[in-house]
């Protein structure tokens, strides 16, 4: 009998330190647990911080270039406007001309008859 009560004991004395070593350490491993979801937390956050910049600088990038595609129309414009007007200034000219040469027509025409 006395064994089967030391053999009680045991077990008592095994499940009872497995029972307090569990309570006594989920403290530590919640804690353990916590620190690395902070940890993965922080990870993602420099991830999306690394995405976002490079994101950035890809916008950058793509407004410069749109900017100087911008400036190269608008110039290239601005030369279409020049060439417009001096075309219209010449062609003024040349109906100047003609009009001064349709007068000289009439009264050439107007003295011979």
């Amino acid at each position: 009998m006395n064994e089967i009560l030391t053999a009680i004991a045991g077990l008592v004395a095994v499940g009872g330190s497995g029972w307090f070593g569990w309570f006594f350490a989920r403290r530590k491993t919640n804690a353990d647990a916590t620190g690395a979801e902070i940890d993965n937390d922080i990870k993602l956050s420099n991830h999306y911080k690394e995405v976002l910049e490079y994101l950035k600088a890809k916008y950058e990038e793509r407004f410069k270039e749109y900017e100087i595609t911008i400036n190269r129309k608008v110039a290239l414009l601005e030369e279409e406007i020049k060439l417009k007007d001096r075309k219209i200034k010449l062609q003024q000219q040349e109906i100047t001309e003609l009009k001064r040469e349709n007068r000289m027509l009439r009264n050439a025409k107007a003295n011979t008859t």
